[in-house]
């Protein structure tokens, strides 16, 4: 292990060798590219080398809670980083493709350790190796979402007994102070942490002209306010009900499947929780048929808000590929422009969020086929794909959604 540990730092030291103020561009991108590449591929060999001392018990005896505490005191990092990397020594302990991939430079580790849960707790009779093939090229966000789609696909669990192990897994930890500053991390169920958000954020105010916070910042001052409010004893229960709007199909609301609904930011809500909520929420029903109702022509400009909630459900975010920008913050736009003659109907009309709305009217671009096979010719000549990603996208366009809002 020595002689090998040596030989990388050769490599190392023959990669600082080279002045990166000083290469061509060709040669930057090659380095860029080509060691985050190795990084990966050391990161997936270090991970594998923790896992073996996890099993083989390293740290104990050294006075330290479990593998990560012990790898992070050694090596001067972070106690997240470390079981970061606790995590993806265990999912490619756990398989062998997996470690392969990585290995190959196929996937990245983050990638990798995306599908922890997937591979280390593998539902009865699946087969994890698809898994792990469709995650090829995918980034660690799609990787993610494929594998709770996976478990929920072979899963032998009752929604109940999913939510229950979700809800144990809740936690709110804070690290040490650095700067007079300390780093909260909370874990919450999707459900749960859709709320807190929207409730931090109804108190946080929304920004108005002169708000120089960002987001973030506005999101931590309203829990702060939350918080003195109830030191304070000034709150008793919370008469102000900030709004999540949830769309669910019929046939998951009636109780006919356990489709799972999804929230105007893309959080996937157990169908049962759904039905639970509706029982105290504000029902509206969405129901698809043809142009009636949600087809308005020249008669209005801007899209109603029954034409906004069916586009959330169609389009399921911003329409640019890889742009995970949440429904909710999206803009409707129309394909063929207002002033050109363009009809306000949902044939007409998709979501981008603020950003690529402008991309999409820079001079140069130009609109290819309709709202089921839409495509961007960029200036240069790039053609662009942008599906629809929602619940009534072209694979489900008679699909009858209704939507709950508690």
């Amino acid at each position: 292990m020595r002689e090998s540990l040596e030989l990388l730092d050769l490599a190392a030291d023959a990669v600082a060798m080279h002045d990166p103020h000083v290469l061509s561009l060709a040669d930057l991108r090659d380095g860029i590219v080509g060691v985050q590449r190795h990084l990966d591929r050391v990161k997936g060999l270090h991970a594998r080398l923790v896992a073996a001392g996890d099993l083989a018990g390293v740290w104990r005896g050294a006075q330290k809670r479990d593998m990560a505490d012990w790898l992070a005191s050694l090596t001067n990092t972070s106690y997240g980083d470390a079981a970061s990397r606790v995590r993806l020594g265990a999912a490619l302990d756990a398989s062998p493709e997996l470690a392969e991939a990585v290995d190959a430079g196929d996937m990245s580790a983050a990638t990798a350790e995306a599908l922890h849960e997937a591979v280390t707790n593998p539902a009865p009779a699946s087969d994890v190796g698809e898994l792990i093939e469709a995650a090829k090229g995918a980034g660690p966000s799609e990787a993610r979402k494929a594998a709770a789609r996976f478990r929920e696909i072979h899963t032998q669990e009752t929604p109940q007994q999913a939510e229950e192990r979700r809800h144990a897994q809740r936690s709110v930890r804070s690290g040490p102070a650095e700067d007079g500053m300390v780093r909260t991390t909370v874990v919450l169920p999707e459900l749960e942490s859709r709320e807190f958000h929207q409730a931090i954020s109804f108190i946080g105010g929304k920004p108005s002209e002169g708000d120089g916070r960002t987001t973030e910042q506005r999101l931590a001052d309203g829990l702060v306010q939350l918080c003195k409010a109830y030191a304070a004893g000034s709150v008793r229960g919370g008469r102000e009900k900030p709004t999540i709007l949830i769309t669910i199909d019929v046939e998951s609301f009636s109780g006919a499947s356990d489709e799972p609904g999804t929230t105007a930011f893309g959080d996937r809500i157990p169908a049962h929780i759904v039905r639970r909520l509706a029982e105290q929420a504000n029902l509206q029903r969405l129901i698809h048929a043809g142009q009636v109702i949600l087809s308005l022509g020249r008669e209005v400009r801007y899209a109603t808000d029954a034409q906004y909630r069916a586009l959330l459900v169609r389009d399921g975010g911003c329409r640019w590929p890889g742009c995970h920008i949440p429904a909710a913050w999206c803009q409707a736009d129309h394909l063929l422009a207002w002033e050109h003659g363009g009809r306000s109907d949902l044939d007409n009309l998709v979501l981008w969020c603020s950003h690529h709305h402008h991309e999409k009217h820079r001079p140069g671009v130009t609109v290819l086929g309709g709202v089921d096979d839409l495509r961007l010719r960029m200036a240069d000549g790039t053609i662009i794909d942008c599906p629809a990603r929602g619940r009534a996208g072209p694979a489900g366009r008679n699909a009858r959604p209704a939507e709950a809002a508690a």
